[in-house]
């Protein structure tokens, strides 16, 4: 597994904390805190990362740190705290935490004890399984070949669009769309398989690419499974994706985090 220094360049873009170290973060802690009885014990966390939110300026493409979160937030509702001492990411007590995707929209989610929040709350992890959640706008880009290609295409505005990229693009195994209502929006859901017997031998790093934002894409490894969101968020394109390298049971076992979105303007 890679250090944190050898982080991965796509489309001449920084690659975002690299999907297993997502993972590795919330395993890894979960050990540490068994194996510690009681002593303070620090933690080298592996993978790749970068320390910004994926918020994209769409006229310039560079990334821009999210904005924070309403500070009149109600009760019950949570603001992220800073990263921990040292880290890369912020350890998550079990609650209810406001995230911030842009200066005009929001999410509430609840979370486990032992979630870790990265790059603001773009990916949390918990165990093996990582939801991010983003904008979509005019700069989210899917493969033109997930395997081949580093060229990484832009897509149009709609849900329909980007469904239609994605259903489109190879080697993903794509399930047929749903239309869904989603945390009081609509859009469709999909499930996106890479399946665990594909050669990646001839791909980049052996992994393949999956949609995202200039900054904020990962590349997986065959084995891949995602339950995708798509959807239409008064207005704005908003893709929620809950991945995860494993057993389809890992993933269905995390439901309820998704589950429990609630969109809410951001001041």
């Amino acid at each position: 597994m890679a250090d944190w220094e050898e982080l991965r360049e796509l489309t001449h873009q920084m690659a975002p904390p690299d999907f297993e170290s997502l993972a590795w973060t919330a395993r890894h802690r979960q050990r540490r805190a068994r194996a510690a009885l009681g002593v303070f014990a620090g933690l080298v966390l592996i993978g790749g990362g970068i320390g910004v939110a994926a918020v994209v300026d769409d006229d310039k493409q560079i990334l821009q740190p999210a904005g924070d979160p309403s500070s009149d937030l109600p009760d019950g509702v949570l603001a992220l705290p800073d990263d921990d001492p040292g880290e890369d990411f912020a350890s998550l007590d079990a609650g209810r935490y406001r995230i911030a995707l842009d200066d005009t929209l929001a999410f509430d989610v609840d979370v486990p004890d032992k979630t870790y929040s990265h790059s603001d709350g773009l990916f949390l992890s918990t165990g093996p399984v990582v939801l991010k959640t983003e904008v979509a706008g005019e700069s989210y880009r899917v493969p033109v070949n997930a395997c081949q290609d580093n060229y990484i295409e832009a897509v149009g505005p709609t849900v329909t669009d980007l469904v239609t990229a994605i259903r489109d693009t190879r080697p993903y195994r794509v399930s047929a769309p749903e239309h869904v209502r989603f945390a009081g929006a609509r859009g469709t859901y999909l499930e996106i398989r890479i399946p665990a017997g594909y050669d990646a031998t001839p791909c980049r790093d052996h992994r393949v690419a999956l949609p995202g934002n200039p900054g904020s894409y990962n590349n997986l490894e065959p084995g891949y499974i995602g339950k995708w969101w798509i959807l239409d968020v008064d207005g704005q394109r908003v893709v929620v994706q809950q991945d995860c390298v494993c057993a389809p049971q890992k993933l269905d076992g995390a439901a309820s985090i998704p589950r429990s979105i609630a969109f809410t303007p951001s001041s």
